[in-house]
């Protein structure tokens, strides 16, 4: 039986790709061409922040780190570090940057 699949679509590109849940957004990014930077890709450095526009229920929870660094930055409650979580459903994702 094969693994559920996932859209994410990419706002700024107009990009939808599908791919097996649990796909961590830096993957996705690496396999599609979206136009979205990874720095430390340890989420200490905010290069990767997105927007989650639709499905943020369909993401991996932020952890404690992330929440922390994200307030820090004064970031909305529809942001996170796309380097930090796991497509579990469809999304809608626009870049931010740092």
């Amino acid at each position: 039986m094969s693994k559920p699949r996932s859209k994410v679509f990419f706002v700024l590109e107009d990009l939808e790709v599908e791919v097996p849940h649990g796909t961590k957004l830096s993957e996705v990014v690496e396999a599609s061409g979206a136009d979205i930077t990874f720095g430390c890709k340890s989420g200490t450095c905010g290069t990767c922040r997105v927007r989650v526009v639709d499905g943020n229920r369909n993401l991996s929870a932020p952890t404690p780190e992330e929440r922390d660094f994200l307030s820090s930055l004064g970031a909305a409650d529809d942001e996170r570090l796309g380097c930090q979580f796991c497509v579990l459903g469809d999304v809608s994702i626009d870049y931010i940057g740092s």
